[in-house]
């Protein structure tokens, strides 16, 4: 059985991943999920990629391009699109007029998000 878990991702240390985007990893405790959320800049630099997870994408504020196998999907607050296994996908925020928040919900879990973000919260504890 998971471990019953709250927080707030605002009151939590974001992890820089490149410039111009960060995340914070939350509900680690789930045994069949894994949850970020991103806050990404306009300009950022753009990575497609594919990973065995399905992954669900939604906007919680700003606009962005989704692309998904090569579509792009405009999303704004509130619009999600879904990711399929091993399916190339990528984020483009050029124009929002805020950095795009945005959830990221996996399934199975990313125990390797679990272990990275673990180990930056453990730095930042040390500062």
């Amino acid at each position: 059985m998971s471990t019953i878990a709250s927080g707030n991702w605002f009151e939590t240390p974001w992890e820089k991943l490149r410039p111009g985007i960060e995340r914070v990893v939350f509900a680690m405790e789930a045994d069949s999920m894994s949850c970020t959320i991103g806050r990404v800049e306009n300009g950022h630099e753009v990575k497609p990629h594919h990973h065995p997870n399905e992954q669900v994408a939604l906007v919680i504020e700003g606009e962005c391009d989704y692309y998904v196998d090569g579509v792009p999907y405009r999303l704004k607050a509130g619009s999600w699109v879904t990711v399929p296994s091993n399916v190339e996908h990528y984020i483009h925020v050029y124009d929002s007029p805020v950095p795009c928040l945005q959830m990221d919900i996996f399934t199975p879990a990313r125990p390797e998000y679990k272990d990275v973000f673990t180990k930056f919260l453990q730095s930042q504890e040390k500062k």
